[in-house]
C-alpha cells in the first residue's frame, strides 16, 4: 500500500500525487530491490521503463519504513545526481580553452545552495518526516525550480552586495560582468533561429536602458564597435561615443540579457 502525503493545503486538504505517479508507484510495489535498482538507473525518459524522480523519492522515504540500507544509498545517489543537474544552470557553464567545461562562480553558488537546501530536507525526513518533501513527490520539477529561483535571488544579492555594478558609461565595469559579457552571445546562430528564443530575446531588449539597447541594436545589425575606415560606419561613429564607453554599455546590457534568458528547462 502506498502511504498517502502528511503536508495538508491551505483548504484543509491532503496533497495527493498525481495519477500517473501513482500508477508507476502501483506497479512497482512487490519488485525485488535489484529490478528496482535497475529501472532507477534508466536515464533515458522515452524508455517505459523510466522512473521520475517522484518515484525516485518515493522509494527513498520508503526505504526507511523497510529498513533497507543498501537500497536508500543506491536510490540517493542516483536520485542527487539528478538534482545536482537540475540546479546547474546552463547558461553558466563555459568551455575552457583547453576545451573542458567549467561552471561560473555564480552557477556553483546556485547549484551549492539548491543541492544543500534538498539535502536537509531529506536528512529530516530520514530521521523522522518532513512535509516540505511532500511536494516533491506531486511536481519534483516545479519543487527543485523554486529552490533555484531562491537560489539565483540570493546569489545575484551576494554578488551586488559585494561587487556594485558602475554607473558611469566610463568607469570600468566589474570583473565579473566583463567575463559573463565575453562569454555571452544572445545571437547565437544555434539560438537565433528558434522562435521562443527569439521572442525572449527581443523581449528582454525592449527592456534596456535606452542606451544600452541602442548597442545591442546595432551589434544585432552586425555594425562594429570600432572602424579604422572612415568609410565604414561603426557604432562609436554612429553613437558619438569612445570605444570604452560602447563596450562597458554592451557588458552591462549582455549581463541582463543573460540572467533575463537564464531560466533553463528543468531536468529531473
Amino acid at each position: 500500500m502506498i502511504e498517502a502525503l502528511r503536508k495538508h493545503r491551505g483548504d484543509g486538504r491532503c496533497y495527493e500525487r498525481r495519477p500517473d505517479i501513482t500508477a508507476i508507484l502501483l506497479d512497482l510495489e512487490g519488485l525485488s530491490q535489484e529490478r528496482l535498482v535497475y529501472r532507477a538507473q534508466i536515464r533515458l525518459k522515452t524508455d517505459p521503463q523510466y522512473l521520475p524522480s517522484e518515484c525516485l523519492l518515493h522509494l527513498i522515504r520508503k526505504s526507511k519504513r523497510d529498513n533497507s540500507n543498501q537500497l536508500f544509498e543506491t536510490l540517493f545517489r542516483i536520485l542527487m545526481a539528478r538534482v545536482e543537474s537540475a540546479a546547474t544552470l546552463r547558461s553558466e557553464i563555459y568551455r575552457l580553452p583547453t576545451g573542458k567545461m567549467a561552471i561560473t562562480t555564480f552557477g556553483i553558488k546556485v547549484r551549492d545552495h539548491v543541492v544543500d537546501r534538498f539535502l536537509a530536507r531529506l536528512i529530516a525526513d530520514r530521521n523522522g518526516y518532513d512535509e516540505r518533501l511532500d511536494y516533491f513527490e506531486i511536481n519534483f520539477a516545479h519543487a527543485i525550480a523554486s529552490l533555484r529561483s531562491t537560489a539565483k535571488a540570493k546569489a545575484a544579492s551576494e554578488e551586488k552586495r559585494y561587487q556594485p555594478l558602475a554607473a558611469n558609461d566610463d568607469e570600468e565595469v566589474s570583473a565579473e560582468v566583463e567575463k559573463a559579457a565575453g562569454a555571452f552571445d544572445p545571437f547565437d546562430t544555434t539560438k537565433i533561429d528558434d522562435g521562443n528564443y527569439r521572442f525572449r530575446l527581443f523581449a528582454a531588449i525592449k527592456k534596456l536602458p535606452e542606451k544600452e539597447r541602442h548597442v545591442v541594436a546595432l551589434l544585432f545589425k552586425e555594425y562594429p564597435i570600432e572602424s579604422n575606415d572612415p568609410d565604414k560606419p561603426s557604432i562609436c561613429k554612429i553613437l558619438g561615443c569612445v570605444e570604452k564607453t560602447v563596450r562597458n554599455r554592451r557588458d552591462r546590457a549582455f549581463e541582463k540579457l543573460k540572467a533575463a534568458l537564464s531560466e533553463e528547462q528543468i531536468d529531473a
